[in-house]
């Protein structure tokens, strides 16, 4: 573990004694039963599978039972929107994707709510930094290759996403207009089923975070072509980055966050979000998040808020370029 990380996870447990501290006060200690954490998205996707993760050691260390609740549909809307009418008392917590913080609010009509003002942020969990993958029948050894092999094969190749309004097909447009690929989108009910889809051949393209393919790279039935992170990754070291393979500057990055219903009484956030740090600290627990491709973060609450400030802008900005529908 690195000085940052002991300096995050010290930060996190000096949260943990104001929240003590403020308890102590008179109010009651929270939580004195189940917390319920909501992912909304089906299970085995990243945030799934990084939240049950966690939820060990976060009931660990908050002594009370934590439950994981899958609840997918319409882009993690469903689920979303469950959290944000939820009373604000900690007891309901949302992980979920970037979209559902930064993206939805511009792509849907209908949301019924502004994520920036009806959620109390926590912190972003892992950034989840997108690789490429083409199944390995697909004649492209890098990501030059395949813009050739789709340029070759007008409106016979096609990307996958989890979803409709998803990071990954966002992403995955803006890579489709920036390089005139002509692919058509083919959405999902999530990682799995896009996965089972390329290895099938009914898709020739899929932005994810490694661990959702990294296995079948090793066994031969994928291929990376890049990956949108700084420096490669250690999940993947032989794989270039997006920079290296000439994707240029294109945000292609995923990651999760934590969040609670607007008015959460700032103990509770506190005291979430120190269990939520500490577990993720834990040495077994972060090199499984490398492992997966993962970028363990943990910032606070005021980081994230800045954050989704930033990132939500930028969004506003760039949607409509890509002129992508949703239903």
């Amino acid at each position: 573990m690195t000085l940052h990380d002991l300096g995050r996870l010290g930060g996190a447990l000096l949260l943990a004694g104001v929240a003590a501290g403020a308890f102590a006060q008179g109010a009651e200690p929270w939580p004195q039963r189940q917390v319920r954490i909501v992912v909304p998205y089906v299970a085995g996707a990243m945030g799934d599978v990084v939240t049950r993760r966690l939820a060990e050691g976060v009931r660990a260390e908050l002594g009370q039972p934590v439950v994981v609740d899958n609840r997918p549909g319409a882009g993690g809307n469903i689920g979303t929107r469950a959290v944000e009418q939820a009373p604000a008392d900690g007891y309901t917590v949302l992980v979920a994707a970037t979209n559902n913080f930064t993206i939805n609010q511009f792509l849907y009509k209908d949301l019924g709510f502004d994520p920036l003002r009806r959620f109390e942020p926590v912190t972003v969990l892992v950034d989840v930094p997108s690789v490429l993958f083409v199944p390995a029948s697909v004649p492209a050894q890098s990501f030059r290759d395949f813009v050739g092999f789709a340029r070759a094969n007008p409106g016979k190749v096609n990307y996958g996403s989890p979803g409709s309004g998803t990071t990954p097909h966002l992403s995955a447009e803006a890579i489709n207009k920036a390089h005139a690929l002509g692919m058509t989108h083919v959405p999902y009910k999530g990682a799995s089923q896009v996965v089972t889809a390329l290895l099938g051949g009914e898709v020739q393209f899929y932005l994810a975070g490694a661990g959702v393919g990294a296995a079948h790279v090793k066994a031969g039935k994928l291929r990376a072509l890049a990956v949108a992170a700084r420096t490669r990754l250690e999940a993947l070291p032989e794989v270039p980055t997006f920079a290296e393979a000439g994707l240029g500057g294109i945000n292609a990055s995923n990651w999760w966050g934590v969040a609670v219903p607007a008015g959460t009484p700032k103990p509770v956030v506190e005291r979430l979000h120190a269990a939520l740090c500490k577990a993720l600290a834990d040495p077994p627990t972060r090199a499984a998040m490398v492992q997966m491709g993962n970028v363990p973060v943990c910032n606070t609450p005021a980081e994230m808020q800045r954050q989704l400030a930033e990132e939500a802008a930028a969004w506003q900005r760039t949607l409509p370029g890509l002129a992508v529908k949703v239903d």
